[in-house]
């Protein structure tokens, strides 16, 4: 015979909701508590947390039985009641008592949805706000060094993401309906977020940290940028020629996760087909790296000219890049079929290749054409390695272009292959 217990057999439902917010309390009390002995001022903190969190869940509790205006007049007084506290408060522990009083706020809305059975829900809120909560001096030493170009570039993306993204028509205008303003919108902010990450992360983590660790982070916004910089620096320093090289290669091994992550997001499916040869090129390019790379130390300048995180021209320039290619692969099939398609790959892999990988996610939608878009997408890499390639040879030091060459040379080879297989299956 089998015996199952549920914890609510063991406690009661009432207890159970009482624990659950004594443990929500306790996660938000510690937090306030430890910064409370930190500054050595504040009024709330391990103790007066879980009891809000109790008093919100007994109160929700009721109001299942009697009247829901039990919680909006107990939320109502409360939130009186630590109005008048802050006036008590001196001038210098205002800002401190104003952030402890709202998540106090927090805690009493907990406890109410603890009592609606939203035990997941309020637990995930809690870690989200003290996790916010503890990374104050995180937060103030990133604002500290954001510059106002930075903060300029944020408001922009805000504006486009937040208040003209939503308004555009969602309609499908233009010869066989390729032109969606939505949708091209959509794009411009995904890549745009992309290159956000990519560039704070360098900002932040990268920077000055090490050739490797800076050129992973700058991959994540443009592989081309980093050979440009990197080549640059390894004709003035060519004693550092393998850890340019190493940069510039392990910057390129970024590449094929981040293009196979843009797929993904517009065609599931096409992943598949990405996966396998994508994953190998990315393995020959971190195996080239681990052997240039040695223990030295040297610390070269690993800086990268980051540039705007957001100029609204190449904003505009991508969206416009993107719909050309967009017209380009409908007619080159088209007119040309499939070697037009590869043509129109080539062409734009010499400038960018998230464009033409998103149009050809898109292109195979249906699922008729999605090997021939993998296909395509690989061209354009391929395309795409060979102005790294010509960048690093012009721009860098001999050993530097030659170091390069092998591996960028094995990836087009590698990529070609698999496209003549890919044709033939």
């Amino acid at each position: 015979m089998q015996i199952q217990l549920d914890i609510n057999d063991l406690t009661g439902s009432f207890i159970f909701g009482v624990l659950i917010s004594l443990g929500v309390g306790l996660i938000l009390g510690l937090e306030r508590e430890f910064d409370k002995m930190k500054e050595e001022r504040g009024f709330a903190g391990i103790r007066t947390f879980p009891m809000v969190a109790i008093l919100g869940f007994s109160l929700g509790t009721l109001a299942e039985h009697f009247t829901s205006w039990i919680v909006v007049v107990s939320l109502g007084s409360f939130i009186l009641f630590l109005v008048l506290n802050v006036f008590y408060q001196k001038q210098d522990q205002f800002a401190k008592g104003l952030t402890t009083n709202l998540a106090l706020i927090i805690t009493f809305v907990l406890g109410v949805m603890i009592s609606a059975a939203y035990y997941r829900d309020a637990v995930a809120t809690a870690v989200i706000v003290v996790t916010l909560l503890s990374l104050k001096t995180r937060f103030r030493s990133i604002i500290s060094n954001i510059t106002t170009e930075e903060l300029f570039a944020f408001i922009k993306f805000a504006i486009i993401a937040l208040l003209i993204l939503p308004f555009l028509p969602n309609k499908s205008y233009g010869p066989n309906n390729l032109l969606n303003p939505f949708e091209i919108g959509s794009i411009i902010v995904i890549v745009s977020f992309l290159n956000f990450i990519g560039y704070f992360l360098v900002k932040f983590v990268g920077s000055k940290r090490g050739i490797i660790l800076t050129a992973i982070l700058g991959g994540l916004i443009s592989s081309t940028a980093v050979a440009w910089n990197y080549a640059s620096r390894s004709k003035e320093s060519p004693e550092l020629s393998k850890k340019y090289s190493a940069g510039i290669i392990v910057a390129s091994a970024i590449m094929f996760p981040r293009l196979a992550l843009l797929a993904y997001i517009f065609n599931h499916a096409i992943l598949f087909y990405l996966a396998l040869p994508f994953g190998i090129l990315t393995i020959v390019c971190i195996l080239a790296t681990l052997m240039l790379m040695r223990k030295d130390d040297n610390k070269p300048d690993t800086n990268i000219k980051l540039g705007n995180p957001l100029n609204m021209l190449n904003a505009i320039g991508f969206g416009v890049v993107y719909v050309v290619i967009l017209f380009a692969v409908f007619y080159s099939e088209q007119y040309l079929g499939q070697r037009g398609l590869y043509f129109s790959a080539l062409i734009a892999g010499l400038a960018d290749t998230d464009a033409i990988t998103i149009s050809m996610s898109k292109f195979s939608l249906d699922g008729d054409k999605i090997k021939l878009a993998s296909s395509v997408i690989m061209a354009a890499t391929i395309s795409n390695m060979l102005v790294k390639l010509g960048i690093t040879y012009f721009k860098g030091s001999k050993s530097t272009g030659r170091l390069v060459g092998y591996a960028f040379g094995s990836i087009i080879l590698l990529g070609i292959i698999h496209i003549l297989i890919s044709a033939n299956l």
